[in-house]
């Protein structure tokens, strides 16, 4: 990130949830939600069991992909999704 402004309002150590694949196998990020609650998920837009689940921290998220910071921005309750690490992001609102 070097000297520039930490892109989320939420603090750099905000834990949030992203998955095996993400984080040990090197899958792209392709799922990003902004929960209602304030959680944070960056995942590689697969199928997942608990037993994928890793806890990072937002910071972590960046370093694994400086991009992320483009999603700063999504409120509670919006989700974005991405077909590949090319492809724009879609942001939708979570069905309640």
């Amino acid at each position: 990130m070097n000297n520039q402004k930490f892109p989320f309002a939420d603090a750099p150590d905000t834990a949030c949830l992203t998955c095996r694949h993400v984080l040990e196998d090197n899958k792209p990020i392709l799922y990003v939600s902004h929960d209602e609650d304030g959680y944070w998920q960056f995942l590689c837009g697969g199928n997942h069991t608990e037993d994928d689940a890793r806890i990072v921290s937002l910071a972590n998220v960046l370093s694994i992909d400086a991009s992320m910071g483009d999603l700063a921005e999504l409120d509670y309750g919006e989700y974005a999704e991405a077909e590949d690490e090319t492809s724009d992001w879609n942001v939708r609102y979570m069905k309640k």
